[in-house]
């Protein structure tokens, strides 16, 4: 019950964002900043495959998408990431990470490919836990976007759907 109140909350406050404004100064201020290291991870895909930051990042930068399957903006955004994807993929790697808790796993993965995306899709869980990497990144809304750089380093972070354009502008930031 807490975990279902929790991403309802963090539903809700996404789509209060996206009556903001943009740019989000005051919300994306609470992101991690540019040039700080990554906060470093282990996950499981909802394909039950592991995945780790640090090794993800010696191939090439990650775009890293935390979204909720609860947030309408987000079930409209990830078809537009998978869109651009082909275009970007030689340069990052499109991961995102689903905020919604464990026993959710089957419902995203049907979601996932019912949508037919290719995108890894991890789930916010680690050690037992639930909300370890959302708290790591300090995600407060969704969709929220973080760009690592192969350094470790946050290239770009980011509330709010992001458009095609902005996606461009995002990924010449990866070096």
């Amino acid at each position: 019950m807490r975990t279902t109140l929790r991403n309802a909350a963090i539903a809700l406050v996404g789509a209060a964002l996206l009556l903001v404004a943009r740019p989000l100064h005051a919300v994306d201020a609470d992101l991690i900043p540019v040039g700080t290291p990554a906060p470093q991870f282990e996950a499981i895909d909802t394909e039950g495959k592991a995945f780790t930051l640090a090794e993800a990042i010696k191939e090439k930068p990650v775009l890293l998408v935390f979204w909720s399957i609860f947030c309408g903006t987000c079930r409209d955004e990830l078809p537009i990431l998978e869109q651009e994807k082909p275009k970007y993929e030689e340069k990052v790697q499109f991961v995102t990470v689903n905020l919604d808790e464990a026993p959710r796993a089957k419902t995203v993965r049907g979601f996932a490919k019912q949508q037919g995306f290719t995108m890894r899709m991890l789930l916010n869980k680690i050690d037992g836990r639930e909300f370890q990497i959302d708290q790591t990144y300090k995600i407060k809304a969704t969709p929220a976007l973080y760009l690592v750089k192969r350094d470790g380093t946050i290239a770009y972070g980011h509330y709010g759907a992001i458009n095609p354009e902005e996606l461009a502008e995002v990924i010449a930031k990866a070096e």
